[in-house]
């Protein structure tokens, strides 16, 4: 699907010359459907063209920008990094003006099927998942887009039009964002099933002693909250495995390789892994929240998203 735009659409509006470029829009638009497809032959596809319509308007960029714009590799387009440079602008344009599409219609009174839900990876194992299975019935048509990054990223995918609502902790800006409480959420150990700590009611520092863990890279700041607390006990934290994306621990706290010290609101996405969670202490509160760009009338999709999601992390 080539976002909210008419694949086929060839008129005047798509025909429009880029600030005295040369460029058009629908060049554009093929550019990035070749960029995010690798191939000629997908991205005629997905905008509905022929191969040979894609390799003309390519090469016609080629020829106006003055740059080689791809090298084949293995059968695929590879970008270069000039590509990338106009890529990055160009998906950009278009996500804002899918976003704009939508309000329209919304204005209209003709709501859209499609929304964009920004989270961190880890609650796309639980929390997501379960939101729109309680959606679907509702909303047996709609399409569903997930933006996923750290918490930082969140707010970027929001006021960069990439997303139109975000899970993500507080503080946030409220000048410029709007939101409603999700859960909240203290810290808790996770090990597998047999760890020595299934014998504990709760786990402090203490016991953390040579204990090798598994954790986030440590841009996150609560996970160097966590293992400043360890280093303040005289306990030099081991961190045997660190990941870069929240969530991808799960598997190697399964096999055995370690435990991580995590908030209890995260924990409760690992429930298809055979895993045990204690409270930790000391501890900190974490307050989840789902929010959006402020001022902004949310389509009717978007707000029964916001509201299953709201339910069932509160269902547990």
């Amino acid at each position: 699907m080539a976002g909210q735009f008419p694949a086929t659409q060839d008129g005047p509006s798509f025909m429009v010359e880029i600030a005295k470029t040369g460029i058009t829009l629908r060049q554009l638009q093929i550019l990035r459907e070749v960029v995010r497809t690798g191939s000629e032959r997908s991205a005629a596809k997905m905008l509905e063209i022929t191969q040979p319509a894609v390799s003309q308007q390519i090469k016609q960029l080629e020829t106006m920008l003055g740059v080689q714009l791809f090298l084949r590799d293995k059968g695929r387009l590879q970008p270069t990094s000039q590509t990338m440079m106009l890529f990055r602008d160009t998906d950009a344009t278009f996500v804002q003006m899918e976003r704009i599409s939508r309000t329209v219609a919304a204005l209209k009174g003709v709501e859209s099927d499609t929304m964009s839900i920004a989270t961190p990876h880890i609650f796309c194992l639980d929390l997501i998942p379960r939101a729109l299975q309680r959606l679907r019935p509702h909303q047996p048509h709609m399409i569903v887009h997930i933006r996923s990054g750290d918490y930082h990223e969140m707010a970027e995918h929001i006021l960069e039009g990439r997303a139109d609502i975000a899970l993500s902790r507080l503080p946030i800006d409220e000048n410029i964002f709007d939101w409603v409480p999700l859960v909240t959420a203290t810290n808790v150990c996770v090990f597998h099933a047999g760890h020595r700590f299934s014998r504990e009611k709760i786990i402090t520092p203490e016991e953390m002693k040579g204990e090798p863990l598994i954790d986030v890279d440590p841009q996150f700041n609560s996970q160097q909250m966590n293992e400043n607390a360890l280093r303040y006990m005289g306990i030099e934290p081991y961190l045997a495995i660190q990941v870069d994306v929240i969530g991808q621990e799960a598997s190697f706290l399964a096999a055995g390789l370690g435990v991580t010290i995590t908030n209890s609101f995260a924990a409760s996405q690992l429930k298809a892994f055979s895993l045990e969670i204690r409270p930790y202490e000391p501890s900190s509160l974490y307050h989840y929240i789902l929010f959006w760009q402020k001022g902004r009338r949310l389509p009717a999709l978007t707000e029964a998203a916001r509201d299953a999601l709201v339910a069932c992390a509160n269902d547990g």
